[in-house]
């Protein structure tokens, strides 16, 4: 197992503790892991975007250049990063906060016809859970239903760790509707 997960949205979206909570969990299963963050100079509003490689084997780098997945959280990020960092397998889509390109989009698909779209709802899905900050919840639950490369409970164990009471259960809530958005 090989995953290259590029991770990108604006800053106060979760970009960064998604890929961290990818990185945890796959730390707890004893898989090989690195974590390259990146963020602007804004805190909020601004891009920030994360590098995870999550593998059985040792990783020498933590930079992608072709990743096998891209998670894409709005749209100045997909207009940013898409054409920079092609997908090989799968492209995941926050469609509440990404404006597609039909063009952008075709060029891709011409360009590696196995590439396979996943559109969730993801700040849509936060919002009617209560909690719109939860959005990178749901697109995490989204990430383990697809890949399978960590386990739900490993995932669950993790936000358990890093969240207190208070917002722990919307988080696990927002984390189970990703999951389901894929069934």
């Amino acid at each position: 197992m090989y995953n290259e997960i590029f991770i990108a949205g604006s800053g106060g979206q979760g970009v960064l503790s998604l890929g961290r909570i990818l990185v945890m969990s796959a730390v707890e299963e004893n898989k090989y892991v690195t974590y390259y963050p990146s963020y602007g100079a804004e805190v909020r509003g601004g891009t920030a975007n994360c590098m995870v490689k999550i593998s059985d084997e040792p990783i020498y780098s933590p930079v992608i250049e072709h990743p096998t997945e891209m998670v894409i959280m709005n749209t100045p990020s997909y207009l940013k990063f898409i054409k920079k960092f092609l997908p090989q397998k799968i492209l995941f889509l926050n469609t509440s906060l990404v404006e597609e390109n039909e063009e952008i989009t075709r060029l891709i698909l011409t360009q590696i016809p196995q590439l396979e779209i996943i559109r969730v709802n993801a700040t849509e899905i936060a919002n009617k859970i209560g909690n719109i900050l939860s959005s990178n919840m749901v697109m995490l639950g989204s990430i383990v239903q697809k890949l399978k490369i960590i386990s739900v409970e490993t995932v669950k164990t993790v936000l358990g760790k890093i969240f207190d009471e208070k917002i722990l259960e919307l988080n696990l809530q927002a984390f189970i509707k990703g999951m389901e958005s894929l069934k």
